[in-house]
C-alpha cells in the first residue's frame, strides 16, 4: 500500500486464512481444524513470477527497471503449460506445495508517480481482473490448471479499503468530479460508505484510529454497515463461485470493524457450500506478535485463523541462534489461547518472512551476527521448524532459492522478480546457497538450490508421514540449544521425535517418550541412538534436524487425573482453566462446560500438549455459575473422567 506522501508501498499487513467454518466443515475434519490444516502454502506475487503475456505491459504503470512499478509478470505466466518441467504452477506442485496464495488480482487505481498497485491492494474495480495481470478467462484457465495439478488456490482479499480516490479539502472529504464513478461495484462510490476521518499512518495501536482512519492514505471503508459487509460478500462470494476457490487470506483484517468476520464469513462459507466447497477457509492478517492480543481476533472477533506473528517472530530468533529453545517452548506454551470447540493454534498460519517485513534468510542474519557459512544451514534449520512444528506453513515465493532483498530488505525490496529482473540492485543481490542472479533468472537454479530441495524433502517426508504434518504434538525436551517434540500417527498409533539443534555444536540428551519397545526408525538428519524403556538418548549434529519414527506402538499409555481448577488470569481477562493430568503418552483431554444441572454439556475445546488448559471468556457467562468437566483420553482410546467444578462469573 502506497501513501501519496511517499515512495515506499506497504502491501496489506492484515490477513485471513483459507479455513472453514465448524458448520462447513467435513465429517473427515475435526471441528477444530479449517480445510488447509494439512496443506503447504507458496504465497506469489504474479506480477513478479513469471511474464507469460507481453501483449498486457503496454498498460500505464509498467516500468520493470522501478521496484514500485509492474514487472510485466501475469496469471499466464503463472500458470504456465500445466505440464511436468514447465515453471508456471507445475514447478510449484513440484516443490511439494498443495496450496498457492496470490496477492489481489482486482483492477488496481491509476498508476501514481510514486508507484503503481502491482501488488493488488489499492483496488478499485472489485468485479474485474487487473489488465495487467491478463483476464478473467486467464484468471479461469489458472484456476482449471491448479484443479488439474491438485492445487488449492488461495486468493488475498481486501476488506478494509480501497484504492485512493477520496480527497479532503479544509477536513471535509469528497470525491473529484471525475472519479464519482471510478469504483465498482457502485456502492463503493458513496461516500457515506467511508469512515473520511483521514489518514492513520502512524495509528497502530488499539482504539478508534485503527479501525476508522485511511491506511496509508487509502480510502477506510465502513466496514460496520450491512451495505458493505452484505456486499463484500457478493463480491468475493461470486469470486468462489466463479473460480473454485479454497481459502481467503483477509488483508488488514486487525483494522476493519470487530464484528465484521461475523457478519461476513458466515455469507462466505455458504456461497462456497454452495458450489460443492464445504471447507473453505479464511485466514486475516493480524500484524500483532503477543498471543494475548491476537486470541481475541479468533475468540471474540471470530476471525477463522490468522497469520501467526507470534511463530514468526521466535522461529526466526531460535533459527538464528539468537534465542534458545525456551523462546519455542514458551510459544506453544502459549497455543491454549486460541482454543475452543471450533479453534486451535493447529490452525495458525505459520510463515518466517513475507511481502512486508522482509525474507526469512534475510531476517534470520538480522537477528545475531553469524559466521557467513551458518546463514545457509540457520535457513534451512527455520524452515524444519516451520514444517514440523504446529501449524499451516506458508513459503513467501522466492525465498526456495535464496532471495534476501537489498538495503533492509523489507516491503517493496523483497518482492524480487523471479524471471531475469532489470532492476540493477536486484542482480547482484545477495543470495543464500548460490551467486547473485545478474543477468539469470530463478527458475534455471531451483533445482540445483539446497533450499529448494531442502523444501521439497520436508514436503516428501509429510505426504510420507501424514502423522508429521501438523498433528497431535507434545514437547519433550527444550533445554539450552535443542527442542525435541513428539508427534503421533493415530492411524498407525506410533510416535514420530522430532529434535531442532540451533547451536553450532553437536548436543546429546536423554528424551522421554510414549514408546518403550521395537526401537525407532532414523528419518531425517544423522543420529546416533540409544533407547532404554521409553528413554531414548540421541545425538543432534550441530544446526540440524533429526526425525525419527518408532518402530512399535505407543505403550506407555497410563494415565493419572486429579482434579480441575480454574481462576481469573488477570493478563488476558479469561478464566484459565486447567486440569490435572500426568502421563507419558500423547494424550488428549477435552474439556466440557454448562450452565446448569441436567443441561447439555459444551465443547470448550481439546488440549494436545501438556500441561493441559483451556480459556473460558467471561462475557460469554457474565453473572451466571458454570459447571466445567474434562475427559483425558490416552493413545488406546481409553477416556479419563475428571471430576467437574463450578466458578461463580460476576456480572459486569
Amino acid at each position: 500500500m502506497l501513501s501519496k506522501k511517499t515512495n515506499w508501498i506497504v502491501v496489506g499487513i492484515a490477513s485471513a486464512i483459507f479455513a472453514t467454518s465448524a458448520a462447513a466443515a467435513s465429517p473427515s475434519i475435526p471441528a477444530d481444524q479449517v480445510g488447509l490444516s494439512k496443506d503447504l502454502i507458496y504465497f506469489v506475487f504474479p506480477d513478479r513470477y513469471l511474464n507469460g503475456d507481453t501483449s498486457n505491459d503496454k498498460y500505464p504503470g509498467y516500468d520493470p527497471r522501478d521496484t514500485a512499478f509492474f514487472h510485466g509478470g501475469d496469471l499466464k505466466g503463472l500458470t504456465g503449460t500445466c505440464s511436468a518441467g514447465d515453471n508456471g504452477l507445475a514447478r510449484i506442485k513440484k516443490l511439494g506445495f498443495t496450496a498457492v496464495w496470490v496477492t489481489p488480482l482486482v483492477v488496481q487505481q491509476k498508476p501514481t508517480p510514486y508507484g503503481a498497485g502491482y501488488h493488488g491492494y489499492w483496488g478499485v474495480d472489485f468485479l474485474d481482473v487487473d489488465p495487467h495481470l491478463g483476464t478473467k478467462a486467464d484468471l479461469l484457465a489458472f484456476s482449471q490448471c491448479a484443479k488439474k495439478l491438485g492445487l488449492k488456490l488461495i486468493l488475498d482479499v481486501v476488506t478494509n479499503h480501497t484504492g485512493d480516490v477520496i480527497a479532503y479539502k479544509d477536513k471535509e472529504a469528497y470525491i473529484p468530479a471525475d472519479m464519482l464513478k471510478a469504483k465498482n461495484p457502485a456502492w463503493l462510490n458513496e461516500l457515506s460508505n467511508y469512515h473520511n476521518v483521514g489518514d492513520m499512518n502512524s495509528c497502530w495501536g488499539e482504539g478508534s484510529c485503527m479501525q476508522l482512519g485511511d491506511f496509508y492514505g487509502l480510502d477506510d471503508i465502513a466496514t460496520e454497515k450491512p451495505v458493505v459487509y452484505n456486499g463484500w460478500a457478493d463480491v468475493y462470494g461470486q469470486w468462489i463461485k466463479d473460480y473454485g476457490l479454497s481459502g481467503f487470506r483477509v488483508d488488514t483484517a486487525r483494522h476493519v470493524d470487530d464484528n465484521f468476520f461475523k457478519n461476513w464469513s458466515p455469507q462466505i462459507n455458504a456461497a462456497a457450500q454452495s458450489v460443492g466447497i464445504n471447507n473453505f477457509t479464511i485466514f486475516g492478517e493480524v500484524w500483532d506478535v503477543n498471543p494475548i492480543n491476537l486470541m481475541n481476533y479468533i475468540r471474540r472477533n471470530k476471525i477463522q485463523t490468522v497469520l501467526d506473528f507470534p511463530f514468526q517472530r521466535s522461529a526466526a530468533e531460535f533459527a538464528s541462534g539468537y534465542s534458545d529453545a525456551s523462546t519455542i517452548e514458551n510459544l506453544f506454551n502459549y497455543d491454549d489461547l486460541y482454543t475452543t470447540a471450533t479453534t486451535s493454534a493447529s490452525n495458525m498460519v505459520t510463515f518466517l518472512g513475507n511481502h512486508d517485513m522482509g525474507r526469512a534468510g534475510k531476517i534470520i542474519e538480522s537477528k545475531r551476527i553469524n559466521p557467513a557459512s551458518e546463514l545457509l544451514p540457520r535457513t534451512l534449520l527455520g524452515h524444519s521448524l516451520m514444517y514440523l512444528t504446529r501449524g499451516i506453513p506458508s513459503v513467501y515465493y522466492g525465498d526456495e532459492v535464496g532471495m534476501t532483498g537489498t538495503g533492509s530488505g523489507s516491503d517493496q525490496l523483497a518482492r524480487q522478480d523471479m524471471f531475469s529482473t532489470k532492476v540493477n540492485i536486484w542482480k547482484t543481490e545477495k543470495r543464500i546457497g548460490s551467486s547473485p542472479i545478474g543477468t539469470g533468472n530463478a527458475f534455471d537454479v531451483t533445482d540445483k538450490h539446497p533450499i529448494a530441495n531442502h523444501l521439497k524433502a520436508l514436503a516428501t517426508l509429510r505426504a510420507a508421514n501424514p502423522g508429521l504434518a501438523n498433528s497431535s504434538m507434545q514437547i519433550r525436551y527444550a533445554k539450552d540449544y535443542l527442542l525435541a517434540i513428539s508427534k503421533k500417527d493415530d492411524a498407525e498409533n506410533r510416535e514420530y521425535l522430532v529434535a531442532f539443534n540451533n547451536s553450532n555444536k553437536a548436543i546429546k540428551a536423554t528424551i522421554n517418550t510414549a514408546t518403550s519397545k521395537g526401537g525407532w526408525k532414523l528419518l531425517m538428519g544423522k543420529t546416533t541412538v540409544k533407547a532404554v524403556a521409553e528413554k531414548i538418548t540421541i545425538t543432534v549434529p550441530a544446526l540440524s534436524t533429526v526425525v525419527l519414527k518408532a518402530n512399535q506402538k505407543i505403550d506407555k499409555t497410563d494415565v493419572k487425573v486429579g482434579k480441575i481448577s480454574s481462576e481469573l488470569d488477570f493478563l488476558t481477562g479469561y478464566y484459565e482453566t486447567k486440569a490435572s493430568v500426568t502421563t507419558k503418552d500423547l494424550a488428549k483431554v477435552t474439556f466440557f462446560i454448562r450452565t446448569s444441572a441436567g443441561q447439555e454439556w459444551s465443547s470448550l475445546g481439546t488440549d494436545t500438549n501438556f500441561p493441559y488448559s483451556v480459556y473460558v471468556d467471561p462475557l460469554d457467562y457474565e453473572g451466571k455459575t458454570v459447571e466445567i468437566k474434562a475427559d483425558a483420553i490416552n493413545s488406546k482410546g481409553t477416556k479419563y473422567e475428571l471430576p467437574s467444578t463450578t466458578i461463580l462469573i460476576p456480572a459486569p
